[in-house]
């Protein structure tokens, strides 16, 4: 894999503890998207799992980042969780994003599955149905339960345009190794930190609360660059966002890339 087709970014990008951590004080908050799209090519928007956002919300997000900048939306609650009306539910969100859509920015909606969600035929009939609601915007599944690790599962997702993700997760029982797999054109990596002990039944954000070493982000670096074609690019997303330790990883990670060695401080 070239260097510069990995693209480093977080799950997120506001976060009050961020500020005075990530965020200098100096920046305001109305310019801490500008600030994080100066620093990452890609980023997240997980927002959308717990209420749909205004249609100004995607407006600003398509204008306020570069024009190569990459948006991965996370689909609600309702359509990975409680299923009740699952095709309103991503006919909203198709609707509300279609300026990142229409700005060529919108590269996929991210669908998170709990752990509950296992392997079934019923369940692979709805990741369809699901897949086709999402339309031309792949779909990029996230699943939780270690059931679904399967080639006959992603030559499905392949056969239907779905992208895998590859959560890194603490070895617990029944959740997915971390293992480089593909199903489309681009990868698609998840970093949740290996904060076992707090992964059941912690606080809030406690499962997050992780900082990498640099020896887990070179060992990292290494699988990702021996990622081959036909895989395009490999967007790469750290989920550890309690005190600022997704962007502390993220940059570290990014200035190590081969093609990148300027490690001084950004200005606005």
């Amino acid at each position: 894999m070239n260097a510069a087709d990995i693209l480093i970014g977080t799950s997120g990008w506001v976060f009050d503890d961020w500020a005075g951590l990530f965020y200098p004080l100096r920046v305001p908050r109305t310019k801490w998207l500008e600030y994080y799209a100066y620093r990452f090519p890609c980023g997240e928007v997980n927002a959308t799992y717990y209420g749909l956002l205004r249609t100004s919300a995607f407006e600003g997000m398509a204008r306020r980042t570069p024009d190569q900048f990459a948006w991965f939306v996370k689909t609600h609650s309702d359509v990975t969780h409680t299923r009740t009306e699952p095709a309103r539910s991503m006919s909203q969100l198709k609707e509300i994003t279609r300026p990142l859509k229409e700005s060529g920015k919108l590269r996929g909606y991210l669908a998170q599955f709990p752990h509950a969600f296992q392997h079934t035929e019923r369940n692979i009939e709805y990741l369809k149905s699901i897949s086709d609601l999402a339309g031309d915007t792949p779909l990029c599944v996230e699943y939780r339960h270690a059931s679904w690790n399967r080639e006959d599962v992603r030559e499905m997702m392949r056969a239907e345009g779905m992208i895998w993700v590859c959560p890194d997760e603490p070895p617990l029982k029944d959740l997915l190794p971390f293992e480089l797999h593909t199903t489309g054109d681009f990868g698609y990596v998840r970093l949740h930190g290996q904060n076992g002990a707090n992964w059941y039944g912690g606080q809030g954000g406690d499962r997050y609360d992780y900082l990498y070493s640099e020896e887990e982000l070179t060992s990292l670096l290494d699988k990702l660059l021996s990622v081959e074609a036909p895989i395009k690019k490999i967007h790469v997303f750290f989920n550890n966002c309690p005190y600022a330790k997704a962007p502390t990883n993220a940059w570290w990670l990014q200035q190590r890339l081969p093609s990148n060695h300027d490690e001084s401080e950004l200005s606005l």
